[in-house]
């Protein structure tokens, strides 16, 4: 039985609109690429899973409206 372990990493810190946000990866195994993100908003930790591509900054407004 193969099983790939998953991992978060935080790779980024965004400032948008005066709000700090956190964008972490989430790696399978040894990969090198990220297969989704998590985004993280700093005060409250509302954060959103699962997102297919790192996210801009217009994204990162919608998703946290």
């Amino acid at each position: 039985m193969d099983v790939q372990v998953k991992h978060e990493r935080t790779i980024a810190i965004l400032g948008v609109d005066g709000e700090s946000f956190e964008v972490s990866g989430v790696y399978q195994g040894s990969a090198r690429k990220p297969s989704s993100y998590i985004l993280t908003r700093t005060g409250d930790k509302a954060e959103v899973r699962n997102l297919s591509s790192f996210p801009s900054h217009q994204q990162v407004r919608e998703l946290m409206a």
